[in-house]
């Protein structure tokens, strides 16, 4: 099976593997006015245009192209950085060269992108033909896009659609079969294949991940097209999801030159906000709006809720007076628990079918005795089981938890980084058996140093897993110190960023920042980084790293209670 063009595989394809349609060098020539270095990355350029190097793909190594090219290491790094330069490769120290992504990237929460949708609601008349429609098996690439074994069969489809006898587009596209059985039997002259997918699924196209590319025609799609080999045009590749997140079909769609894309941006509530220009949103600072009657109303439950975990944790300290306890980041993430299990999750002890459930994992398991005034009053533990303790063999719950499904505790806590990779893994598995489950994994920033949280991170966002968010207890602390003192992870919000996820930053004691972050998932993972502070809510404990685990006196408790109590009148009286 070959290769044609940008980089789609069709069984027919006329042109030789890697894409080249005549137009692009594929040789060095000593009679040639470029230096090697020119003409090398030329070379390279035509291999990055037509798609036989993919983006995030790493390209050969120096050894390999001066092998194949029969120049020096100094010639290939020319070229390297010619198009390091230009954008198009991104040199990875240690690692190697790999393509960039490139391209513009749509918004969002955006829905999957119709031609046929938008040329009809635009009142334009057009017409469909289709140049080939087969059940084939499905190459390893196409397979991994819609997560089917390779082999599998998919619809291959490649249609031209034409305005006034003109073709203004090329559409060629892999489908699901088996989330879309029937779907080869349409009649694609008349009807769209998001129609036929949403008839033959029983279920809504609710989103796609989109990319768009320029590149010239070359001289296949220029047939289809009635243009010429070398025309620019615009290529927009799309993954498209079912609403229960089912891969459905990936399409490439070659605009034919002087054709573009027009779009209304709508800022409303099913829309995010502004797009910074890193990719990251920032929620408005506290007081930036009036607040309704109804926010008010949930800030101060929420606010109280919070208030509850921290004085649970206080009680547990006076309860094991002398043993240390993880204070600081127990009461740093005080709101992050309030909001999640009181107003965020679905925890199935709230009528939600237990399998349907929503899950936490709380990777920084040391901060866990936080938990458990939450989970006690959504009925996740009883009253008995707090009763028991932490420690001994008649425990239930502990200070580490151990994983107790039916309790909510879906994992052993203890070491640092295995949390996030456990959450991937669910997600997939809810996906996967077609659950509406959401999961929900804590981590600290401190936590940010195991390279376990990168690893599950990459992941994620390869398997776009939509239905998992990580939540960033950010309070700049970690047991020996500032973080930005002992290992400091820098920007974390871009590399949330850079692995895919959409990320958005809030103030991490701000009860309604955090849940209208938590609340709606989009069509990427989300992370949110919650800004937070270590200890937040005892003047002695915050900011102070001692505080990490330590100790509670009677004379600390005393004080935490009077300014719990003061805390919890300011809140009633707002």
């Amino acid at each position: 099976m070959a290769e044609y063009d940008f980089g789609f595989p069709t069984p027919d394809a006329p042109e030789a593997a890697g894409g080249a349609s005549g137009a692009e060098p594929t040789f060095l020539s000593a009679d040639s006015p470029d230096p090697l270095n020119v003409q090398l990355s030329e070379i390279m350029r035509g291999k990055i245009r037509n798609r036989e190097w993919r983006r995030g793909r790493y390209i050969p190594s120096e050894a390999d192209l001066m092998a194949q090219y029969g120049v020096s290491r100094g010639t290939v790094r020319k070229a390297i950085g010619t198009l390091v330069a230009e954008g198009l490769l991104v040199s990875r120290k240690g690692s190697g060269t790999v393509v960039a992504d490139g391209g513009i990237s749509r918004p969002g929460n955006a829905r999957s992108f119709s031609f046929a949708a938008s040329l009809r609601d635009g009142g334009v008349r057009y017409t469909t033909q289709v140049l080939q429609k087969d059940v084939l098996p499905a190459p390893a690439e196409v397979a991994e896009s819609l997560q089917v074994e390779p082999g599998e069969p998919a619809l291959f489809m490649r249609r031209v659609r034409s305005v006034g006898g003109r073709p203004v587009v090329c559409q060629e596209s892999w489908s699901n079969l088996e989330a879309c059985p029937g779907l080869e039997q349409a009649d694609f002259t008349t009807e769209s294949l998001f129609d036929a997918v949403e008839r033959c699924s029983g279920r809504k196209i609710a989103l796609s991940h989109m990319h768009y590319s320029s590149c010239r025609a070359g001289a296949q799609h220029a047939a289809c097209l009635a243009c010429g080999a070398s025309d620019p045009v615009m290529v927009l590749e799309q993954n498209i999801e079912l609403a229960d997140s089912t891969p459905i079909e990936w399409s490439l769609t070659w605009l034919g030159p002087n054709q573009s894309i027009v779009g209304v941006s709508m800022q409303s509530d099913g829309f995010p906000g502004p797009l910074e220009l890193d990719g990251i949103r920032t929620r408005p600072r506290e007081g930036a709006a009036v607040e309704d009657d109804a926010t008010r109303a949930l800030r101060r439950r929420l606010d109280l809720d919070a208030l509850a975990v921290r004085r649970g944790v206080v009680e547990w300290g006076r309860r094991y007076m002398g043993s240390p306890l993880h204070f600081g980041g127990a009461l740093s993430m005080a709101e992050i628990v309030a909001v999640l299990l009181d107003e965020v999750m679905h925890t199935g002890r709230d009528g939600t079918p237990w399998d349907e459930r929503d899950r936490l994992i709380v990777s920084k398991a040391h901060a866990s005795v936080a938990l458990y005034p939450m989970m006690l009053k959504r009925g996740l533990i009883s009253q008995d089981d707090v009763d028991r303790g932490l420690f001994g063999p008649d425990a239930r719950i502990f200070k580490h938890p151990e994983r107790d499904p039916q309790r909510g505790f879906e994992i052993s806590g203890g070491s640092l980084g295995m949390g996030l990779g456990y959450a991937a893994g669910l997600a997939l598995s809810l996906r996967r058996k077609r659950l509406p489950g959401r999961v929900f994994c804590v981590v600290g920033d401190g936590e940010c140093d195991e390279g376990s949280v990168w690893e599950s991170a990459a992941l994620i966002g390869h398997k776009r897993l939509a239905n998992l968010t990580v939540v960033v207890d950010a309070n700049g602390m970690q047991l020996d110190g500032p973080t930005a003192q002992i290992l400091d992870n820098g920007p974390i919000n871009r590399k949330f960023t850079a692995f895919g996820f959409d990320v958005v930053e809030v103030d991490g004691h701000d009860v309604i920042q955090l849940a209208d972050a938590l609340r709606n998932p989009g069509d990427r993972p989300r992370a949110v980084v919650a800004r937070t502070r270590k200890g937040h809510g005892l003047s002695f404990a915050e900011g102070h790293a001692e505080w990490h685990d330590k100790a509670l006196t009677e004379e600390l408790y005393q004080r935490a209670m009077r300014e719990l109590d003061a805390r919890e009148e300011a809140i009633r009286n707002e």
